[in-house]
C-alpha cells in the first residue's frame, strides 16, 4: 500500500512540476522607450554600445520551479539578448551610431526570476557605464501573475521576459543619470 501511495504521489509531482523548455520571445521594441529615446535624440548625440558583461557568467537559461528551463530564443546569453534589445531600441529611437565616440557599456550584476504565487517577478540589477567615465547602477523589477501549477507558472515566466526587458531598458534611459552618460 505504501508503494502505491508513493507511486501516485511521484506521478502527481511529475505531472505538476514537469513542463517543456520555455523559450522567451524575440525582443520587440517598446513604444514608451522609443518615445523617450526620440526626445533624448533631440538634445543628445548618438551613442554606440560597447561591451555588455554578466556577473552571472553568461547565463542563457534559468530553471523554473526546478523543473523547466526558461531560456533565450537562440540559446544566447541573457546579456547578449539584452544588448541586442538595447540596440534595437536605440536604432528605432534614432540614437544609435556604431561609429559614435560616446560608448555605453553594461555589467549585468544580477538577474533573478521568481514564480512564487503572489510574488512572481523578474529583477535586473546592472551597472551602466560610459566612455566619458561616468556610470550609475540601476535596479529594475517587473511583477507578473503566476500560478499554482508549474506549467502555467513557467509559461508566464517565459512570456513576461520581453516586457521585463522593456521595463529594464526604460528604467535605464529614463534615469536622470543616463543623460550624463551620453553628453
Amino acid at each position: 500500500m505504501k508503494r502505491q501511495v508513493l507511486s501516485i504521489l511521484t506521478i502527481c509531482m511529475i505531472i505538476g512540476l514537469n513542463g517543456c523548455a520555455n523559450k522567451v520571445a524575440t525582443y520587440a521594441v517598446s513604444t514608451e522607450n522609443i518615445m523617450t529615446l526620440k526626445d533624448l535624440s533631440k538634445e543628445s548625440k548618438k551613442i554606440a554600445l560597447e561591451e555588455f558583461t554578466d556577473s552571472n557568467r553568461n547565463e542563457s537559461m534559468v530553471m523554473c520551479r526546478l523543473s523547466t528551463p526558461v531560456g533565450t530564443p537562440k540559446g544566447e546569453s541573457f546579456i547578449s539578448y539584452i544588448k541586442k534589445a538595447f540596440e534595437k531600441e536605440l536604432l528605432v529611437g534614432d540614437m544609435y551610431d556604431k561609429k559614435s565616440d560616446t560608448k555605453i557599456s553594461m555589467n549585468l550584476d544580477d538577474l533573478y526570476g521568481s514564480t512564487i504565487l503572489g510574488n512572481a517577478y523578474w529583477e535586473f540589477k546592472a551597472t551602466i557605464s560610459s566612455s566619458n567615465k561616468k556610470s550609475f547602477k540601476v535596479k529594475s523589477r517587473y511583477d507578473y501573475e503566476s500560478s499554482y501549477f508549474a506549467g502555467s507558472a513557467c509559461s508566464e515566466m517565459q512570456r513576461s521576459f520581453v516586457p521585463a526587458v522593456q521595463k529594464f531598458i526604460g528604467d535605464i534611459i529614463e534615469n536622470r543619470k543616463f543623460k550624463e552618460l551620453i553628453q
